[in-house]
């Protein structure tokens, strides 16, 4: 955490320098074209405004934030070469790197101040700027925001990639949610969006990198565009994914089934990368919604079903099973809270919960999407499991974009498959994010949850704000906010002759090159 004082980017130049990860030796020439296969289109490209991953593989390239993520997920500068936090804590003045837009202009602290004010208006991590009274811009390199309250979490939220804090031209952050021009200062520029097939990114020959690292460092460093662009398709189809991988066809595969990735693993033409843990497999509860705004109803379904079952059905076997709502070993993680109500499998306690519920066979619809599997299977056993408990279920499988959009209203479903993927990364503040307010995915408004989250973001000390996601973790157990069922990994894979790739939190196609 970064108070009362500047954060320099010589000290970030200096750390970058020792954790650099495969920086090539050399030059490399510029030039091909590769083609990443992902599940899904993006619900939209417009950056501030989505949390979705597969928006998040495209947008990582096209726009940056002032601050940003390393590799392993601290909070370091990218559009801002540091901050100076009063001692107050109420302003934060960020120095400005040199950087330049898409469409040739220089950017200026009118147009970060115009992309936070825009954020706060409209970003999907809203939340984060809560607090904040006035963003200024005193002289064209240094940006200042003032709060009205001190925020410790302020540099977690802002450097957050969920839905990236992205900064664009001025004119840009005056328009509504979707109506922005796709112009931002990464290395890689916006050419096309086909919503059935494709986006064609392709080099920004303008790109002015930061100096201050000496290669790829997370989602920040000196990043090197050396192909000539970048196509990413839309392959729902695993096994077409992997054929088009076993035939050159693409040169990256964002995720493979652990069966191909067992079969391809003596392919010399194919790299297997196994990322666990990826993410949290959920189910998210809407508790506005019939008898999802009983809690013995919601008690009934935390007891009854099988976590093991269907993360492993869902997941081809690729998971592991831990109740907390952090990372084991992560400085949030809340030990053994919540977990006498994790994966109990208590068919008699369901039952009796039920009963005193008062249900009496309303249907309930299970949410979840076409295009990614862990969703999709996720709903069809979870749903099988509620249905010999005596719940009249409704599967609805829909594309991603539908049930992304669908799950913002509190009509029309009563549970949502999610694999929460970025939060968990990225520490506690999101994660709780999710479940108050703006975002406030249940719903429903719960003033103990709401308490613990004020608390997590403002208190000044690390013990106090861990004992507030301790607090939050209580209180998703016992309210059943939503159920975790345990975190699942991922296999990605890549040609033999793409150079220097790391996978990471998205398919990173700057510092990598093709043989």
């Amino acid at each position: 955490m970064i108070t009362r004082r500047r954060f320099h980017a010589t000290v970030v130049g200096a750390t970058a320098a020792a954790s650099t990860i495969g920086a090539p030796a050399i030059a490399q020439k510029k030039g091909g074209e590769a083609v990443v296969a992902q599940q899904s289109p993006p619900p939209s490209l417009d950056a501030q405004t989505t949390s979705a991953q597969h928006a998040r593989n495209i947008t990582t390239h096209i726009w940056e934030t002032l601050f940003s993520r390393d590799e392993n997920g601290n909070v370091v500068p990218d559009l801002a070469e540091g901050v100076n936090v009063s001692p107050d804590g109420l302003t934060y003045s960020f120095k400005l790197r040199k950087a330049k837009f898409h469409n040739g202009k220089d950017m200026t602290s009118a147009d970060v101040s115009a992309s936070m004010a825009r954020y706060k208006k409209v970003g999907n991590s809203s939340q984060v700027l809560r607090d904040v009274v006035a963003f200024e811009a005193p002289s064209s390199d240094t940006f200042v925001m003032k709060l009205g309250r001190p925020v410790p979490s302020l540099l977690d939220g802002i450097s957050s990639p969920r839905a990236i804090f992205a900064i664009m031209p001025a004119e840009e952050a005056a328009k509504d949610v979707n109506k922005i021009d796709y112009i931002g200062t990464g290395p890689f520029q916006f050419v096309e969006y086909r919503p059935d097939a494709h986006v064609k990114l392709k080099r920004f020959d303008g790109y002015v990198q930061n100096t201050a690292y000496q290669g790829r460092d997370g989602f920040a460093g000196k990043k090197t565009a050396h192909l000539d662009g970048v196509t990413i398709r839309f392959m729902p189809e695993a096994g077409a994914r992997v054929a088009a991988m076993e035939a050159g066809e693409i040169h990256i595969n964002e995720l493979i089934p652990t069966p191909a990735a067992q079969r391809l693993k003596n392919n010399r033409n194919i790299k297997i990368h196994e990322m666990m843990p990826w993410a949290f497999q959920c189910i998210i509860m809407n508790h506005s919604q019939g008898m999802m705004g009983n809690l013995k109803f919601r008690q009934a379904i935390q007891a009854a079903l099988d976590y093991e079952e269907i993360i492993a059905i869902a997941n081809d076997g690729l998971y592991r099973m831990t109740h907390g709502w952090q990372h084991p070993g992560g400085t949030y993680f809340a030990g053994d809270i919540g977990k006498d109500l994790y994966n109990q499998k208590n068919t008699a306690k369901a039952k009796q919960l039920l009963a005193e519920s008062g249900y009496k066979g309303e249907e309930i619809v299970f949410l979840g999407d076409s295009t990614i599997a862990n969703h999709k299977g996720t709903v069809e056993v979870g749903s099988e499991q509620l249905k010999k408990l005596g719940v009249n279920v409704k599967p609805l499988i829909v594309d991603w974009p539908t049930a992304s959009t669908m799950r913002l209203k509190p009509e029309g479903w009563h549970l949502w498959a999610l694999g929460m993927g970025i939060e968990p990364y990225e520490g506690p503040f999101n994660v709780a994010g999710f479940f108050v307010k703006p975002q406030l995915q249940p719903h429903v408004e719960d003033p103990v949850l709401e308490e613990a989250y004020g608390r997590l973001q403002n208190s000044p000390q690390l013990e106090d704000r861990k004992k507030a996601m301790a607090d939050i973790q209580r209180r998703m157990y016992e309210n059943v906010t939503a159920i975790k069922l345990g975190d699942f990994g991922i296999i990605q894979g890549a040609r033999a002759n793409v150079e220097n790739f790391k996978p990471y939190r998205a398919p990173r196609m700057w510092d990598v090159w093709l043989s």
